[in-house]
């Protein structure tokens, strides 16, 4: 592992003020010449046909580590696996199986009672009929003592209750309305309801609390028409209009074509939803596709969108940003209403990746994929206050990283689970590498800090609210010192100074909070002690430590 390979991106963030965007600027896709491959620090595989990463995803802190632990999906055995996070990478040995069908390709999670104790629910599919049809469960498990309990403390199980067979597009625990307790959401795009089917879809509210249950939906949001028999459906959850209420944002194939929905929030919300609020028919004229990633692109605190679109030579990303000061209530995202376009016929928008590399949480990164041969490339563009950058700035495909070739990105998961308050990306596929061995890797957000190395000898010192806040490193230092930070400090650096022992300035420099690294170049000061201090933007002093360089 080297620092080449580590995630030093170029995130040019202007001042949080900005001119609204007026009119659309239109790029083509360029690769940053710093561009990175992102950094791979954990890998789990199968052999031929084992289908490994079949699903995929984060459960929570189990272990009470503040580090995120997350699932694999063996499909060969048919069973969940649970891996703890830790530091410098998770272990590769999991801590609790699960046989089960695998009825969500990701695992929900949640602190549904509002008391801490959180639940983490798995999908599994309940044979009927003599195995002719099935029925999707979730089954929620305790955290006890570490791990999960073996047997499920609750079952949600639609059959059972009111002989209905589903199979849920969405499942997702959060706070909705407020109130003590996560709320559990799950969209159907449709359901078979005793001997009838109906391909209306419905989005299942289950209020989060004491009284929390599974057994009957505390609300239910019926969509207004069908959707095709074999079409998809998506559904998302966020504050897309940045009132502080959430917003439903739904997908999905009617007979009139692709149409998206939205239900915007209220402070009755969503106790009080019914009809969409707006409708619009995703031609291709609309800049938004299938599975548009809803995102704070712009750092202005409210979500953005992202979609691909176009025909021909108008085909790319489309990006429609909140600080051009139009409202998602009423804006026509057309083409020509969007305010970044990034034309380049191979790309397609798959998801964002989170905060890769701003600690901040300013603005998110946009996910790229485009697919040739086989072999998928994964591009990263850092966000900004004008939105994405059309050049990107890290990248991956399993051919560069040392691994067969084929996508490692069918199922994906934003986490931190090595515990340096950047967050990481679990992903996985199990038709990897084309005999369906399958694959799970993590991707890490953030700087490079070679705890890997036993010989490099990183030291860590206390800074801020931190125990180990500051990596320091080599010790003693010869050409340059390393000095990188935690993601998730409640105050962060922007200036260090160096002083010699007789209390002289011999260097000092600004630092750039979100990219979580620095470097002092020792060549010009002679060997000895020397005292590192790092201030925050007050100018409190956040760490002082003693340093040595040795030529």
């Amino acid at each position: 592992m080297t620092t080449q390979r580590a995630i030093l991106f170029l995130l040019l963030l202007a001042a949080p003020s900005l001119l609204a965007i007026a009119q659309p600027v239109i790029e083509p896709i360029t690769q940053n010449p710093n561009a990175v491959l992102l950094r791979r620090i954990w890998t789990v595989t199968g052999s031929d046909g084992d289908y490994v990463g079949t699903g995929c995803g984060p459960v929570g802190d189990i272990n009470g580590d503040s580090i995120t632990d997350f699932a694999v999906y063996y499909g060969k055995s048919v069973e969940w696996r649970v891996f703890l996070g830790g530091s410098p990478a998770p272990t590769t040995e999991p801590i609790w199986k699960r046989k089960t069908d695998i009825g969500l390709t990701t695992p929900v999670y949640g602190d549904f009672y509002g008391n801490g104790s959180y639940l983490v629910g798995f999908g599994d599919m309940l044979r009927i009929n003599q195995g002719a049809a099935g029925s999707a469960q979730v089954r929620f498990f305790a955290v006890k003592n570490g791990s999960l309990e073996d047997s499920a403390s609750m079952i949600l199980d639609p059959y059972a209750q009111s002989k209905y067979l589903v199979g849920p597009n969405m499942v997702v625990g959060i706070n909705l309305d407020g109130q003590v307790g996560d709320e559990l959401i799950i969209a159907h795009r449709g359901l078979r309801k005793v001997d009838s089917v109906t391909y209306t879809p419905e989005i299942w509210f289950y209020r989060g609390g004491a009284g929390f249950q599974v057994d009957t939906p505390s609300y239910i949001v019926y969509d207004t028409e069908p959707t095709r028999s074999s079409s998809s459906y998506t559904a998302q959850v966020v504050d897309l209009d940045g009132d502080r209420h959430f917003d439903l944002v739904t997908v999905g194939q009617y007979a009139e074509g692709y149409k998206l929905k939205l239900w915007f929030g209220t402070e009755t919300s969503p106790w009080t939803w019914t009809i969409p609020d707006r409708e619009i028919t995703l031609t291709t004229d609309i800049g938004i596709n299938f599975r548009p990633p809803i995102m704070d692109f712009d750092g202005d605190q409210i979500p953005d969108i992202a979609g691909t679109s176009g025909i021909q030579s108008s085909r790319g990303a489309y990006l429609y940003l909140s600080r051009s000061g139009k409202s998602p209530r009423d804006r026509s995202f057309r083409l020509e209403d969007a305010d970044r376009i990034f034309l380049n016929q191979q790309y397609y928008v798959v998801k964002t990746t989170g905060y890769f590399n701003d600690s901040l949480r300013r603005a998110a990164m946009l996910r790229l994929q485009s697919s040739e041969h086989g072999n998928t490339l994964m591009t990263l563009f850092s966000g900004s206050p004008v939105g994405p950058n059309s050049t990107y700035d890290a990248f991956y495909t399993s051919s560069l990283d040392g691994l067969s070739g084929g996508s490692v990105e069918g199922v994906t998961g934003i986490l931190d689970c090595n515990g340096d308050g950047w967050e990481d990306m679990v992903s996985s596929a199990f038709d990897w590498p084309g005999n369906n061995s399958g694959i799970a890797v993590i991707l890490a957000g953030g700087p490079y800090i070679p705890l890997d190395q036993p010989t490099v000898g990183v030291r860590t010192e206390p800074m801020a609210d931190h125990q180990r806040g500051l990596y320091l490193w080599p010790n003693p230092a010869t050409t340059e010192l390393n000095i990188a930070w935690r993601g998730d400090l409640s105050s962060m650096p922007t200036r260090m100074a160096v002083h010699d022992v007789s209390g002289k300035l011999v260097a000092e420099s600004e630092l750039r909070p979100e990219l979580g690294s620095a470097r002092w170049a020792t060549d010009g000061v002679a060997s000895g002690r020397y005292l590192l201090t790092v201030y925050d933007r007050s100018g409190k002093v956040l760490a002082s430590t003693s340093v040595v360089v040795q030529k």
